[in-house]
Parts: structure tokens; C-alpha cells; sequence
């Protein structure tokens, strides 16, 4: 028999573990319901003044907004290019919401999709007489490898000599975009096609399609397993909380035992992967070839979304479908409307400055609290 005087602390440490298991699930929805809320805010004000500017530029302005939000989902094939644009910014997101949590401000993606999508063309053009699925297999791969390359470039520039993310990733897309331009006006040309262009894949480097989902293919069901997968190691591994800590305060990270220099560039490595990534799944799922022009901008426009989604990977979901629906609305409301599709530019300007208005705000709190204190 547990004596009396021992059984009651155990008791109370129980009880205490027991409330603690109970809180904690209300704080995780609390936590998602902020990394929501804010956003869908944002988005909700952004499309009311929008509305308004469309009334004044155009005599139909609810056809406009019908064709901007509802078009989408008129027909299979709009629902099938709208989550497959959804996966390609999802991928993108994803990875930037990991260099951005260690501290690292990768505006690197555009370059980063590019090469993983010219690696992953390269590599199905070199090796036609591969089984489908190892040929597939071997194109990912590569496109992941070539977009990890070129983020782990400027996280040892800044762990080693303290240059400047910002310049470093965003020159490294200019010269990315330049290799890539190269490659396909030389060695990756077909000169039966028009325009910058490689020569066709294999038949058997198509990614399999989703059954009832018309145009989309299983790079929508990669983007949508990587939320829970993101979710899971950002906040439910160790190394998702030494990368968190790299990112919230690096000096005290590295004094309490974290290597943050080590986790910025496992981050970037991740980051620049999963843009790599979404460019091999548009070559072998979209494009079948590489085009030199075939993103609008997705790298760009995905950190805007991981910011949108304040950098948490259920929010970077639900900002990519936002994003895309802009993005594929935009040209169903020009052709049914006289609003031009550069709207959606403005648009998302607009959102932007929702945004940041919100952090800065957010922020003069942070410190009037901390002064009041």
C-alpha cells in the first residue's frame, strides 16, 4: 500500500499533467485560428476595395467579380488548373515558411523552381529508355537537388561570411534565369517549336493524373501531404523547435545549445528542395518540356503567400488557393468583362499593404507593452 503522504504529490502531479494534456489542445486550435483569422481579414478587406475599383472602371462589376471568385470552379478543367496552380505555390510557400522560421529571408523561390524544372527536363531528355516510374523517380530527385543547391548557396555565404541573404537570393535568380535561358536556346532546344523551349519527355515522364480531377496530376496530392508533413516537423520535432529558436533568437539558441548556423542551412536546403521540387512536378505533370516562360512569377507570388499565411503551414494552404483563384480568375474576368487582368495586381498590392499595416501594428503593441512593463 502507497503510503498517505506519498500517494497525495503524485496525485497532485497527475492531476497537474492531466490539465495540462487538456489545455493544450485549445491553445493548438487558438494558435491555428490566429494563423487564420488575420489573413482571411486581410483577404476579405482586399476584395471589398477591389469591388469598389471595379465599379468605377467598369459597367458590369458583379459579372467581373463572378468571373474573378466563381469561374474557377465553373468546369472540371478550371477546378483541375486551379489546384494544380494551388499545388505549385503550395510547394514554394512551404519551403520559404522554413527558411523564414530560421530567420533567413529566402526571396530565392523564382530561381529555385527554375533550375529544379530545367534539371528535371535534363534528366528525362538523357535518359528516354528508363521505366516510367525510376525515370519519374530520377526527374524529382533531380529538380529537388538542383533548387537545394541553389538555396544552400547563400545560406553558407551568410553562415560563413555574413553576406546578406536578400542580395544573395535574389541575384542568384537572375542568374539562374539566365543558365536556364541558355540551356534551352543550346542544348535543350527542339527546333520544331516556337519559342524558348526544350524538346517533348518521354511519354513515360508523365506524372499519373488524379481520377476525376481533369488537367491536374499527383503533384497536387505531393503539395497537399507536405501541409501535415510541414505542420509536424515545425512544431513536433526537435529539430523543428531548434530551427524556431534559430529564428526567434539566434545568440540564444546557440547558448542553450542549438547549432542556429547549422539549422540555416538545413533550412534553405529545404526551402530551395521543395521550389526545385515544384518545378520538376510542372515539367513532368504540366509542361512536358521546359519553357523558359512558364511561371508567372510563382516564386514571388509564394512569398506573399507565406506571409499572408503568417508563416504557418496550414495558412500557407488556404493563402495558395486564394492566390491562385486571383491568378486564374484574372483571365476568365478579362475575357468576359472589360476589366484587365492587371487588377489582380493591384489586388494583391493591396494585400500586401493589409498585411504589413497589421504587423506594424502588432509590433508598436509588442513594444508598448514591453515599455508599460
Amino acid at each position: 500500500m502507497i503510503p498517505q503522504e506519498t500517494a497525495k504529490p503524485e496525485a497532485a502531479a497527475n492531476a497537474a499533467a492531466g490539465d495540462a494534456a487538456l489545455s493544450a489542445a485549445p491553445r493548438r486550435a487558438q494558435g491555428l485560428w490566429e494563423a487564420v483569422r488575420k489573413p482571411l481579414l486581410a483577404a476579405g478587406l482586399t476584395l471589398a476595395f477591389g469591388f469598389l475599383i471595379v465599379v468605377l472602371v467598369s459597367d458590369q462589376p458583379l459579372l467581373a467579380y463572378e468571373q474573378l471568385l466563381l469561374a474557377n470552379f465553373s468546369t472540371p478543367a478550371a477546378i483541375g488548373s486551379l489546384l494544380t496552380r494551388t499545388s505549385f505555390l503550395l510547394m514554394i510557400a512551404l519551403g520559404i515558411v522554413f527558411a523564414f522560421r530560421a530567420g533567413v529571408f529566402n526571396v530565392g523561390g523564382e530561381g529555385q523552381l527554375y533550375v529544379g524544372a530545367v534539371s528535371a527536363a535534363a534528366v528525362g531528355l538523357a535518359l528516354p529508355d528508363l521505366p516510367g516510374v525510376v525515370l519519374i523517380l530520377l526527374c524529382l530527385a533531380a529538380g529537388v537537388l538542383a533548387g537545394a543547391f541553389l538555396g544552400w548557396i547563400p545560406a553558407e555565404l551568410k553562415v560563413r561570411f555574413g553576406v546578406d541573404e536578400v542580395v544573395t537570393t535574389l541575384m542568384l535568380n537572375f542568374i539562374a534565369m539566365l543558365l536556364t535561358s541558355y540551356l534551352v536556346a543550346k542544348p535543350l532546344r527542339d527546333p520544331q517549336a516556337y519559342g524558348a523551349t526544350s524538346k517533348m519527355l518521354p511519354e513515360q515522364a508523365a506524372l499519373p493524373g488524379v481520377p476525376g480531377l481533369q488537367g491536374a496530376n499527383i503533384g497536387l496530392l505531393i503539395a497537399l501531404v507536405l501541409v501535415p508533413l510541414a505542420w509536424l516537423v515545425l512544431f513536433r520535432t526537435t529539430w523543428g523547435a531548434d530551427l524556431r529558436a534559430s529564428g526567434t533568437n539566434q545568440r540564444f539558441a546557440e547558448t542553450v545549445g542549438v547549432r542556429a548556423h547549422r539549422e540555416i542551412v538545413r533550412a534553405m536546403l529545404l526551402s530551395g528542395g521543395l521550389a526545385g521540387l515544384a518545378g520538376a512536378v510542372y515539367v513532368l505533370g504540366t509542361g512536358h518540356r521546359f519553357e523558359q516562360n512558364f511561371s508567372p512569377e510563382f516564386g514571388l507570388i509564394a512569398l506573399t503567400v507565406a506571409l499572408l499565411a503568417r508563416l504557418h503551414p496550414v495558412g500557407v494552404l488556404l493563402a495558395s488557393l486564394f492566390y491562385a483563384v486571383m491568378l486564374n480568375g484574372a483571365a476568365y474576368m478579362q475575357i468576359a468583362t472589360d476589366v484587365p487582368r492587371s487588377l489582380v495586381s493591384l489586388l494583391t498590392g493591396l494585400l500586401v499593404l493589409f498585411m504589413t499595416v497589421e504587423v506594424r501594428r502588432r509590433r508598436r503593441r509588442g513594444l508598448s507593452k514591453e515599455v508599460s512593463s
